[in-house]
């Protein structure tokens, strides 16, 4: 066989072998790409910004407070610059008996904006004073928040 020929013949499959692998190789960066975005959510290490979601309740006020003394992580006023919501949800009841005791439990979350999972959850409840259990709500968080730096 001529090697004319078949040099000729080599060229003409790599031009026609080319535009398949140029559609190859962009759907595997497009899916690579997909796997990034919908990975999950974040490792509470990795949050560094926080929203704090608004509330009526007084509760969620003195957990932002808490918060905001916090250096590793900063809180903010724009949702859109956050890489976790805090929410807050608290319930209050009255205990009857000898002496009327108002118990109260509060739920705090950080969700992942972007997934919309929680990244961290932790629930307290006291009889005394509410001030004290968002100290205890922000200091569980820090202990988590250095945990989770430690295994990632």
């Amino acid at each position: 066989m001529n090697t004319r020929v078949v040099r000729h013949a080599v060229s003409g499959v790599s031009l026609a072998v080319l535009p398949i692998l140029v559609v190859l190789g962009l759907t595997a960066g497009f899916l690579a790409a997909q796997a990034t975005i919908s990975a999950g959510p974040l490792s509470l290490y990795q949050v560094r910004v926080i929203y704090v979601a608004p509330s009526s309740d007084d509760f969620v006020g003195l957990l932002k407070s808490r918060l905001e003394r916090w250096e590793a992580v900063r809180v903010t006023s724009q949702p859109e610059e956050a890489d976790a919501t805090l929410t807050c949800q608290t319930e209050s009841r009255i205990v009857p008996g000898k002496v009327v005791v108002r118990w109260t439990t509060a739920e705090a979350t950080l969700v992942d904006p972007r997934s919309q999972r929680p990244i961290w959850r932790t629930t307290k409840s006291t009889a005394l004073d509410t001030t004290r259990l968002a100290e205890e709500m922000i200091e569980q968080l820090k202990k988590d928040w250095r945990k989770s730096a430690s295994e990632f």
